[in-house]
């Protein structure tokens, strides 16, 4: 059993043939101006973490795979984004407009006051870790991206995609406004539903990583429970940058870069304006890492310990600045403990 709501120190466990490892993590909360940002901290406590960003709809849960095999000495702070996990929804009436993430990554960066960042993000967090870097390159010491490069830019029918982005917001809007409770489920039909939701990109037995945040127990069904994640964020995005921009923006990043291209994973947009950015970063960035490797979108949680292995070199050859300055806050820590069981 693993609580949703726990508030204490925790551990994973991730078995793996014969071998077993444990790493701990402490749930924490960065205020901000709407509520708070939640997610956990693993590791030591007194060093500058690297900040870890989840996909669309996943949850800071994703790296719990993958953390216990990552060198024990690094700290890493994984973030659950507005409206996903157990972070605060942005208030009633606003949009998120995908951009949403770099404004939270540089309020993080503040927050720490970090000189220097170190970004890991998974699929539309590592989108928001190119912007960012994209934005403030000299303030990231390096970036690791699991099956995402850059943005995304859909221009056919886009005016057509604008006008359902806004009929879309209002409908989810007022749904939200009727605060009827959503359907509940038991748990094993969540693991099922995510299973299928994701095109079978999550293994059955690791569904339990993302379900473990973004469910709440039923007000009426026992033992059954509800998605907990804003609506509005299925919305498509009302915005988005220019292939133009994003190929410019590429020339900005210089910092040492690793990213992996899942082969059974999607190619979401049309695959040359990916390739056009990849060509322009292996021509001016000479720290620039890029992997084809088998396993789905999500394959960094279905097969961990095969990713660590990737990433482990390329952070023992780039982590070299100062990690001294912006560890754990005391206000970050939860005092209160309103914990709520399910099955795991």
């Amino acid at each position: 059993m693993f609580s949703r709501f726990n508030t204490k120190l925790a551990s994973v466990i991730v078995k793996k043939q014969f071998s077993t490892k444990i790493r701990t993590y402490e749930e924490v909360r960065i205020p901000v101006p709407w509520g708070h940002i939640a997610g956990k901290w693993w590791g030591p406590q007194d060093k500058r973490p690297i900040l870890a960003i989840h996909g669309w709809q996943d949850n800071c849960g994703t790296f719990d795979p993958i953390v216990p095999y990552l060198p024990s000495n690094l700290a890493i702070l994984a973030v659950d984004s507005p409206g996903h996990g157990l972070s605060s929804n942005l208030p009633p009436g606003m949009f998120y407009h995908g951009v949403d993430n770099v404004i939270t990554l540089r309020r993080i960066v503040q927050y720490f006051d970090w000189d220097k960042v170190s970004l890991l993000g998974h699929s539309l967090g590592g989108i928001a870790n190119y912007l960012y870097v994209m934005l403030y390159p000299e303030t990231v010491d390096f970036i690791i991206s699991f099956d995402a490069l850059k943005p995304l830019v859909f221009e056919n029918k886009k005016i057509e995609r604008m006008i359902k982005s806004v009929e879309t917001f209002l409908k989810y809007e007022k749904i939200m406004e009727s605060e009827s409770e959503p359907p509940a489920y038991t748990f094993d039909t969540l693991e099922r539903m995510l299973y299928e939701g994701s095109r079978k990109s999550i293994d059955l037995e690791n569904c339990k990583f993302i379900l473990e945040r973004n469910i709440v127990p039923s007000k009426y069904e026992p033992h059954k429970f509800c998605f907990a994640r804003d609506l509005r964020l299925k919305v498509v995005p009302l915005l988005a940058m220019s292939q133009k921009d994003i190929v410019e923006g590429a020339h900005r990043i210089t910092c040492p870069f690793f990213v992996y291209k899942a082969k059974q994973g999607p190619f979401v947009e049309d695959k040359n304006q990916t390739m056009e950015v990849l060509d322009v970063l292996m021509k001016v960035n000479k720290d620039f890492s890029f992997n084809m490797i088998d396993g789905t979108h999500h394959v960094h949680l279905n097969d961990p310990e095969r990713i660590a292995k990737l990433v482990i070199p390329f952070i023992k050859k780039y982590d070299v600045h100062d990690r001294s300055k912006g560890g754990l806050k005391e206000e970050m820590r939860i005092k209160s403990d309103n914990s709520v069981d399910i099955p795991m």
